[in-house]
């Protein structure tokens, strides 16, 4: 009887092909499983639906699970994709913006963005919403929202070395704007407070004041109407130069210096131009409000104002 030898190299061979048939089976599962798994997963479906791979990682980056579900019943739109990239975009929002922009197609994305996201779509004057105190120095008081009759309690007088006399604040302000104008003194600017805190009467007996001079709609473009203007939160107030007078304020020296240093004690330039069809108000040079040094950094770094803001930062917070 013949005994055959065990041959090694034809075993470890058998081993090999063995293996790489399980391992090409192995990969052939895995492969159709990705397939599988790939086909359901939200980057194909939008894929699929038309959109292009830069507009796919768009939505994937900007959009959570239940609004790429939500995009995907409804058509396929470009300009969909092209508000869902701006910075500044909500949502909730969608509808409206691309429903303003149907009727302002020349405008562009992001000032109708901003435009919906701070409501200056609708017509202030003529409606009223309550605004929060409860969010203290991040409350939003503007042409839409009104304060009613609310009185702050921490109302006291502004130091004689640094206001006009009789001018009050919200005694929360105070320490903030001594150290802001006494870093200016030392730069040589001395700044005082000129407007502060008006009471919800105060205000009405100005307002009615100018609208019996010049008739309410005239008065609505200069003042606020009662319970609609921020000096009655004790927050916002004029700084102005001490004794001075500029034929171009914002060419001033001293506006240059307010204008990069109030932020990093939490002030804010409430109402700039370029902001105006935003803030319903027209530009006040020195007219500052107080809104933390988190806000004050945000708005100082993006370039925005208060409604910005507050409709990005805040009100989202609020909604949630």
């Amino acid at each position: 009887m013949v005994v055959k030898r065990f041959n090694k190299v034809k075993f470890i061979t058998f081993i090999v092909i063995v293996l790489l048939v399980i391992a090409g089976i192995t990969y052939g599962i895995i492969t159709l499983i990705n397939f599988i798994n790939y086909r359901k997963s939200n980057e194909f479906k939008l894929l699929t639906y038309g959109y292009s791979v830069d507009q796919v990682e768009i939505l994937l980056d900007e959009l959570n699970e239940s609004e790429i579900n939500d995009i995907m019943t409804r058509k396929k739109d470009d300009i969909l994709v092209d508000f869902i990239n701006q910075r500044y975009f909500i949502y909730e929002n969608l509808d409206k913006y691309l429903e303003y922009h149907k009727r302002n197609l020349k405008m562009d994305k992001s000032k109708i963005v901003a435009i919906i996201n701070t409501e200056a779509n609708i017509e202030w004057i003529d409606t009223e919403k309550e605004s929060d105190t409860s969010l203290n120095e991040l409350m939003l008081v503007n042409r839409l929202y009104s304060l009613g009759e609310y009185v702050p309690d921490d109302i006291v007088n502004v130091p004689v070395k640094y206001a006009y006399s009789g001018k009050k604040l919200s005694n929360s302000v105070i320490d903030k704007l001594i150290k802001l104008c006494d870093a200016a003194s030392l730069e040589g600017y001395t700044f005082v407070v000129s407007d502060g805190y008006r009471s919800y009467k105060e205000q009405k007996k100005l307002y009615d004041s100018y609208a019996k001079s010049y008739g309410k709609s005239e008065a609505d473009k200069i003042i606020a109407r009662p319970g609609h203007s921020e000096y009655q939160t004790g927050l916002s107030f004029d700084l102005v130069p001490y004794n001075k007078t500029f034929k171009n304020p914002k060419e001033s020296n001293e506006y240059k210096w307010l204008k990069d240093n109030a932020y990093k004690y939490g002030f804010i330039f409430r109402f700039q131009e370029d902001k105006e069809y935003l803030t319903g108000f027209k530009e006040y040079t020195w007219r500052l409000r107080y809104g933390g040094e988190d806000a004050a950094n945000i708005i100082y770094d993006e370039e925005i104002c208060f409604e910005e803001y507050y409709a990005y930062y805040v009100g989202r917070d609020n909604n949630e």
